[in-house]
Protein backbone atom coordinates (compact mmCIF):
# COMPACT_ATOMS: atom_id res chain seq x y z
CA UNK A 1 0.00 0.00 0.00
CA UNK A 2 2.96 2.29 0.21
CA UNK A 3 4.15 4.79 -2.75
CA UNK A 4 6.92 3.01 -4.95
CA UNK A 5 9.58 5.41 -3.12
CA UNK A 6 8.26 4.83 -0.03
CA UNK A 7 8.83 0.73 -0.50
CA UNK A 8 12.20 1.08 -1.55
CA UNK A 9 13.18 3.84 1.34
CA UNK A 10 11.82 0.25 3.62
CA UNK A 11 13.56 -2.20 1.52
CA UNK A 12 16.82 -0.24 1.48
CA UNK A 13 16.41 0.01 5.62
CA UNK A 14 15.83 -3.70 6.24
CA UNK A 15 18.95 -4.51 4.20
CA UNK A 16 21.12 -1.98 6.19
CA UNK A 17 19.97 -4.21 9.39
CA UNK A 18 20.13 -7.38 7.65
CA UNK A 19 23.92 -6.68 6.00
CA UNK A 20 25.15 -3.32 7.59
CA UNK A 21 28.61 -4.16 6.31
CA UNK A 22 27.66 -5.35 2.88
CA UNK A 23 25.61 -1.45 2.45
CA UNK A 24 28.41 0.05 3.20
CA UNK A 25 30.06 -2.15 0.63
CA UNK A 26 27.54 -1.32 -1.93
CA UNK A 27 27.88 2.22 -1.33
CA UNK A 28 31.50 2.26 -1.87
CA UNK A 29 30.43 0.20 -5.18
CA UNK A 30 28.17 2.92 -6.49
CA UNK A 31 31.02 5.69 -6.05
CA UNK A 32 33.33 3.86 -8.20
CA UNK A 33 30.85 3.45 -10.95
CA UNK A 34 30.69 7.29 -11.58
CA UNK A 35 31.14 7.78 -15.09
CA UNK A 36 30.91 11.16 -17.73
CA UNK A 37 31.87 11.77 -21.19
CA UNK A 38 31.07 14.15 -23.46
CA UNK A 39 31.98 13.99 -27.02
CA UNK A 40 32.19 15.49 -30.68
CA UNK A 41 29.92 13.82 -33.32
CA UNK A 42 31.52 14.42 -36.98
CA UNK A 43 28.37 17.03 -37.49
CA UNK A 44 29.46 19.03 -34.93
CA UNK A 45 26.66 18.40 -32.16
CA UNK A 46 28.27 17.32 -28.80
CA UNK A 47 26.72 13.89 -27.14
CA UNK A 48 27.58 12.76 -23.71
CA UNK A 49 26.01 10.89 -20.93
CA UNK A 50 26.70 10.81 -17.23
CA UNK A 51 26.60 8.41 -14.09
CA UNK A 52 26.69 9.79 -10.74
CA UNK A 53 26.42 8.13 -7.01
CA UNK A 54 23.23 9.38 -4.91
CA UNK A 55 25.56 12.33 -3.08
CA UNK A 56 27.36 14.04 -6.54
CA UNK A 57 24.13 13.25 -8.22
CA UNK A 58 22.42 15.44 -6.10
CA UNK A 59 24.24 18.38 -5.73
CA UNK A 60 24.58 18.05 -9.47
CA UNK A 61 21.19 18.03 -9.93
CA UNK A 62 20.36 20.40 -7.51
CA UNK A 63 22.48 23.27 -9.05
CA UNK A 64 21.33 22.29 -12.69
CA UNK A 65 17.52 22.56 -11.67
CA UNK A 66 18.04 26.00 -9.51
CA UNK A 67 19.77 27.69 -12.84
CA UNK A 68 17.19 25.81 -15.10
CA UNK A 69 13.94 27.20 -12.82
CA UNK A 70 15.13 31.00 -12.60
CA UNK A 71 15.68 30.72 -16.38
CA UNK A 72 12.54 29.55 -16.62
CA UNK A 73 10.65 32.26 -14.20
CA UNK A 74 12.77 34.70 -16.38
CA UNK A 75 10.93 33.85 -19.85
CA UNK A 76 7.44 33.37 -18.07
CA UNK A 77 7.76 37.08 -16.94
CA UNK A 78 9.37 38.24 -20.02
CA UNK A 79 6.56 36.85 -21.79
CA UNK A 80 3.78 37.70 -19.78
CA UNK A 81 5.06 41.27 -20.19
CA UNK A 82 5.10 41.13 -24.14
CA UNK A 83 1.74 39.37 -24.14
CA UNK A 84 0.14 41.44 -21.36
CA UNK A 85 -1.42 38.24 -20.28
CA UNK A 86 -0.09 34.85 -18.85
CA UNK A 87 1.48 32.79 -21.65
CA UNK A 88 1.52 29.10 -22.36
CA UNK A 89 4.54 27.15 -22.63
CA UNK A 90 4.36 27.33 -26.29
CA UNK A 91 5.06 31.36 -25.99
CA UNK A 92 8.03 31.17 -24.27
CA UNK A 93 11.19 31.26 -25.78
CA UNK A 94 13.03 27.67 -25.26
CA UNK A 95 11.43 24.44 -24.73
CA UNK A 96 12.33 22.79 -22.02
CA UNK A 97 14.73 20.31 -23.13
CA UNK A 98 16.36 23.37 -24.72
CA UNK A 99 16.24 24.96 -21.26
CA UNK A 100 17.85 22.00 -19.67
CA UNK A 101 20.91 22.42 -22.01
CA UNK A 102 21.75 26.06 -21.43
CA UNK A 103 21.42 25.45 -17.60
CA UNK A 104 24.25 23.28 -18.13
CA UNK A 105 25.88 25.84 -20.42
CA UNK A 106 25.07 28.31 -17.78
CA UNK A 107 26.79 26.32 -15.69
CA UNK A 108 29.96 26.08 -16.97
CA UNK A 109 30.20 30.06 -17.94
CA UNK A 110 29.86 30.32 -13.93
CA UNK A 111 32.85 28.06 -13.25
CA UNK A 112 34.90 29.84 -15.91
CA UNK A 113 34.56 33.36 -14.97
CA UNK A 114 35.30 32.69 -11.30
CA UNK A 115 37.71 34.70 -10.30
CA UNK A 116 41.05 33.15 -9.42
CA UNK A 117 41.35 32.39 -5.38
CA UNK A 118 37.78 33.02 -4.93
CA UNK A 119 36.21 31.04 -1.60
CA UNK A 120 34.80 28.15 -3.47
CA UNK A 121 31.28 27.32 -2.00
CA UNK A 122 30.68 24.01 -0.08
CA UNK A 123 28.75 21.03 -1.91
CA UNK A 124 25.06 21.33 -1.05
CA UNK A 125 22.93 18.39 -0.50
CA UNK A 126 20.76 17.83 2.29
CA UNK A 127 21.19 14.02 4.50
CA UNK A 128 18.48 13.03 6.75
CA UNK A 129 20.04 11.26 10.22
CA UNK A 130 18.09 10.21 13.11
CA UNK A 131 18.45 9.35 16.69
CA UNK A 132 18.63 5.51 16.41
CA UNK A 133 16.69 4.78 19.91
CA UNK A 134 14.12 7.42 19.11
CA UNK A 135 13.21 7.41 15.54
CA UNK A 136 14.97 4.32 14.62
CA UNK A 137 17.83 4.14 11.64
CA UNK A 138 16.86 7.61 9.15
CA UNK A 139 19.71 8.09 6.93
CA UNK A 140 18.78 9.53 3.04
CA UNK A 141 18.70 12.61 0.89
CA UNK A 142 16.48 15.71 0.63
CA UNK A 143 15.30 13.28 -2.35
CA UNK A 144 14.50 10.07 -0.82
CA UNK A 145 17.33 7.96 -1.72
CA UNK A 146 18.27 5.57 1.19
CA UNK A 147 22.22 6.02 2.27
CA UNK A 148 24.47 3.73 4.22
CA UNK A 149 25.92 6.10 7.24
CA UNK A 150 29.65 5.29 5.40
CA UNK A 151 28.12 7.14 1.88
CA UNK A 152 28.47 11.00 3.24
CA UNK A 153 31.29 10.58 5.79
CA UNK A 154 33.82 11.69 3.53
CA UNK A 155 31.65 14.87 2.36
CA UNK A 156 31.98 15.59 6.13
CA UNK A 157 35.22 17.60 5.64
CA UNK A 158 34.38 19.86 2.95
CA UNK A 159 30.14 20.03 3.13
CA UNK A 160 28.45 22.39 5.12
CA UNK A 161 26.20 21.12 7.50
CA UNK A 162 23.33 22.71 8.92
CA UNK A 163 20.66 21.00 11.36
CA UNK A 164 16.76 21.53 11.27
CA UNK A 165 14.62 20.90 14.06
CA UNK A 166 11.27 19.12 13.83
CA UNK A 167 8.10 18.70 16.52
CA UNK A 168 7.30 21.01 18.93
CA UNK A 169 8.98 22.45 21.94
CA UNK A 170 11.93 25.32 21.89
CA UNK A 171 13.20 26.51 18.27
CA UNK A 172 13.45 30.19 16.51
CA UNK A 173 10.56 30.78 13.93
CA UNK A 174 11.10 33.80 11.94
CA UNK A 175 7.79 35.15 13.16
CA UNK A 176 4.78 33.50 14.33
CA UNK A 177 2.82 36.48 12.80
CA UNK A 178 4.74 36.51 9.04
CA UNK A 179 2.67 36.89 6.26
CA UNK A 180 4.80 34.30 4.34
CA UNK A 181 7.04 31.54 5.21
CA UNK A 182 11.06 32.22 5.08
CA UNK A 183 14.21 31.39 6.75
CA UNK A 184 14.38 28.87 8.93
CA UNK A 185 10.88 28.05 9.25
CA UNK A 186 10.35 27.45 5.88
CA UNK A 187 13.77 25.28 5.23
CA UNK A 188 12.15 23.51 7.96
CA UNK A 189 8.88 22.28 6.40
CA UNK A 190 10.70 21.67 3.36
CA UNK A 191 13.15 19.12 5.02
CA UNK A 192 10.47 17.87 7.05
CA UNK A 193 7.63 17.24 3.95
CA UNK A 194 10.06 16.98 0.70
CA UNK A 195 7.42 16.24 -1.86
CA UNK A 196 3.70 17.84 -1.88
CA UNK A 197 1.67 16.60 0.61
CA UNK A 198 -1.52 16.16 -1.51
CA UNK A 199 -1.79 12.12 -1.26
CA UNK A 200 -2.31 11.61 -5.05
CA UNK A 201 1.09 14.00 -5.85
CA UNK A 202 4.93 13.10 -6.15
CA UNK A 203 6.36 16.44 -7.27
CA UNK A 204 9.05 17.01 -5.00
CA UNK A 205 10.82 19.66 -3.07
CA UNK A 206 11.79 21.55 -6.15
CA UNK A 207 8.39 22.18 -7.81
CA UNK A 208 6.66 22.77 -4.25
CA UNK A 209 4.95 26.00 -2.45
CA UNK A 210 5.52 26.16 1.68
CA UNK A 211 1.79 27.59 2.49
CA UNK A 212 -0.32 27.64 6.11
CA UNK A 213 -2.71 24.41 6.90
CA UNK A 214 -4.83 27.04 8.66
CA UNK A 215 -5.14 29.67 6.52
CA UNK A 216 -3.55 33.56 7.64
CA UNK A 217 -4.16 35.38 9.52
CA UNK A 218 -6.26 32.80 11.68
CA UNK A 219 -3.49 30.24 11.46
CA UNK A 220 0.61 31.19 12.54
CA UNK A 221 3.69 30.85 10.74
CA UNK A 222 5.05 28.09 12.09
CA UNK A 223 6.43 24.95 11.31
CA UNK A 224 3.02 22.66 12.51
CA UNK A 225 1.06 24.95 10.66
CA UNK A 226 3.01 24.65 7.40
CA UNK A 227 2.98 22.44 4.60
CA UNK A 228 4.15 21.78 1.29
CA UNK A 229 2.43 21.69 -1.93
CA UNK A 230 3.13 22.03 -5.43
CA UNK A 231 1.31 25.09 -7.74
CA UNK A 232 -1.78 23.35 -9.13
CA UNK A 233 -2.47 22.04 -5.34
CA UNK A 234 -1.82 24.60 -4.01
CA UNK A 235 -4.36 26.93 -5.55
CA UNK A 236 -7.17 24.35 -5.73
CA UNK A 237 -6.64 23.67 -1.78
CA UNK A 238 -9.62 26.33 -0.86
CA UNK A 239 -11.89 23.79 -3.11
CA UNK A 240 -11.17 20.91 -1.36
CA UNK A 241 -9.69 20.45 2.16
CA UNK A 242 -10.53 17.21 2.51
CA UNK A 243 -6.62 15.84 1.60
CA UNK A 244 -5.13 18.37 3.53
CA UNK A 245 -2.88 16.99 7.01
CA UNK A 246 -5.15 18.25 10.23
CA UNK A 247 -4.48 21.61 11.34
CA UNK A 248 -1.56 21.59 14.17
CA UNK A 249 -2.32 20.65 18.22
CA UNK A 250 -4.09 23.88 19.35
CA UNK A 251 -4.59 25.88 15.93
CA UNK A 252 -8.05 27.21 15.49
Amino acid sequence: RLRFEDFSAVAAYWKQHADPDGTDEDEEGRRHRRDAYLVESIGGMWFGRMSLDPISGAIVAGEHDRIEKAMFEAEWAAAKARLGRDPSTDDLQRTPAQRRADAFVEMATRSASTPPGAQRPAPLFSVFVGYETIHGRICQLANGTVLSPGAFIPWLDEAYVERAVFGLGRRVEVSKRARFFTGATRRGVELRDRRCQHPFCARKLGDCQVDHIVPYPDGPTTQENGQLLCGPHNRAKEKDRRNERPPPPGAA
